[in-house]
């Protein structure tokens, strides 16, 4: 089993966790793996910052055996993404500049990772949606996610002053009804699978 990731600490942090796994540092469409040595190749929560898609899934065929298969998923960022619809709505109402992900991401909408993989040459696609839920123990736990400063939300949060990071907590937590203990978000991702040719 082999993993890449173009993020040093996001690298590093895969070889801790999963001492067995090979892990390298790269972008997906320069995939550091051999001609057809893969049966398998996943994509999760990647194709949104992929700068060429049509290269990486190039490179994904590359990798794979002959009737290989490559699958991807990426959140529904409109509707099905419950905790960052919410933080971006909190977001614009703080800032109205504010760069909600649901504008400006590719591949979020229903039917755009499969035309993906049908130009990339594979056959075979199939498409369907993963719902999940999360239970946070308290807000806490869930506006600490976006302190760590990880993906376009969370380098959003920490990019703003004290004065507007302090205004987007209150009004995140508004949103979400004030909790006082635990609570659920559901979240959905839109996921297709495609083959290989012989």
């Amino acid at each position: 089993m082999s993993a890449s990731d173009p993020s040093p600490s996001f690298v590093a942090e895969c070889s801790a966790r999963y001492p067995g796994v090979t892990v390298r540092q790269a972008h997906a469409e320069h995939v550091p793996f051999a001609d057809a040595s893969y049966d398998r190749v996943l994509a999760q929560l990647v194709l949104y910052f992929v700068d060429d898609p049509i290269q990486c899934g190039l490179e994904f065929r590359r990798v794979l055996r002959p009737g290989g298969v490559a699958a991807a998923c990426v959140w529904d960022l409109a509707e099905g993404m419950q905790m960052l619809r919410l933080f971006w709505d909190a977001a614009l109402a703080v800032d109205p500049t504010a760069p909600d992900e649901a504008q400006t991401m590719s591949f979020s909408g229903e039917g755009e990772i499969a035309d993906w993989l049908s130009t990339a040459g594979f056959d075979a696609i199939t498409q369907t949606t993963l719902e999940v839920t999360f239970t946070y123990s308290a807000f806490e736990e869930l506006w600490e996610g976006f302190l760590a400063g990880v993906g376009p939300a969370g380098s959003y949060c920490m990019s703003l002053g004290s004065e507007q990071r302090t205004a987007l907590r209150a009004e995140l937590f508004h949103r979400l009804g004030s909790p006082t203990g635990s609570f659920s978000l559901t979240a959905k991702a839109n996921c297709a699978s495609g083959r290989s040719p012989s």
